[in-house]
Parts: C-alpha cells; structure tokens; sequence
C-alpha cells in the first residue's frame, strides 16, 4: 500500500506514524533560524531534501521524494 504525505512546516510535530517512525534513522528534518525565531525548511531523506510543499512517498519499504 502507498502511503503520500506533503512536507508542512508542522512536519516534526504531525508527521503520520508510519513517518515518525522513521525520524531517528532515516529522516533528518532540518531547521532554519530568522531572529530567534526556528522553522522548518524541509527534510533530508538520505542525499535527497524535500522542500515544503514536496511529497514524501512510503511504498512498504523505501521512502522516496516527488516534487512539487
């Protein structure tokens, strides 16, 4: 079964479990600072980041990224 989730700026906090899962050792998401102020500028999959707005893709065994 094939599993669509598009990164968000909430992507750290209501990722679906079948993503979160994954945080510790295959996804690194990875953060941007403006002033003090922390966001979310995408996520690293291996040697592949997805921007906001991209669709991580879960077929069951690899995770791959679709662009906008």
């Amino acid at each position: 079964m094939i599993q669509r989730y598009v990164v968000t700026r909430e992507v750290d906090r209501l990722a679906p479990e079948w993503l979160a899962d994954r945080f510790c050792n295959a996804i690194k998401v990875l953060y941007g600072s403006h002033d003090g102020y922390v966001e979310v500028k995408g996520v690293r999959i291996g040697d592949e980041t997805a921007q906001i707005g991209d669709t991580i893709v879960f077929d069951g065994t690899r995770l791959s990224i679709e662009r906008r």
